[in-house]
């Protein structure tokens, strides 16, 4: 299988997975308007900044605390819906390892506002909006990534069309 296929099978596994949960909710948004006033502008920074994984799940770096038990207990005053879509949206950026962070963002901001202004999704496959390249094959050549690395911010920005 050559590599472009296996990025295309990630991305139908990426489109399967949120679709599945089927968000009805933003996370970007969630963050924006009650988590963002008193922590970091975006959510990938405070995941970055703040948090580490746990056997429990993510907790704050320095309380110790696990972020869903802070958020049940009345943090944020969030419902148990944007609860799960928060905690859902954290545990994927932990995941991705902070790759747009590393290799994307002094270009490019971040990775929903990119992802919603310039990129679409036609027939499952990650297209820049306006030249219409295939992001997976455009990003092998672009950004200094290598093909796992490309291969998982495709992941990552189709994500980010996907829960809008």
């Amino acid at each position: 299988m050559t590599r472009f296929k296996s990025i295309g099978l990630s991305v139908g596994v990426v489109f399967w997975a949120v679709s599945a949960t089927a968000q009805q909710v933003d996370p970007h948004v969630v963050y924006e308007q009650k988590c963002a006033a008193c922590h970091t502008p975006h959510a990938g920074e405070f995941v970055a900044d703040s948090l580490v994984a746990t056997n429990g799940g993510l907790a704050g770096k320095s309380s110790g605390r696990l972020v869903r038990d802070s958020l049940k207990a009345g943090h944020g005053r969030l419902s148990d819906t944007e609860i799960d879509v928060l905690i859902e949206q954290f545990e994927f950026i932990n995941e991705s390892g902070g790759l747009f962070k590393e290799k994307c963002i002094i270009c490019h901001d971040n990775a929903a506002k990119f992802a919603r202004l310039n990129l679409i999704l036609r027939d499952n496959v990650l297209t820049g909006r306006y030249s219409g390249k295939d992001v997976a094959e455009f990003l092998l050549t672009h950004g200094r990534l290598d093909a796992s690395e490309a291969q998982r911010m495709v992941e990552v920005l189709t994500r980010q069309l996907l829960i809008q």
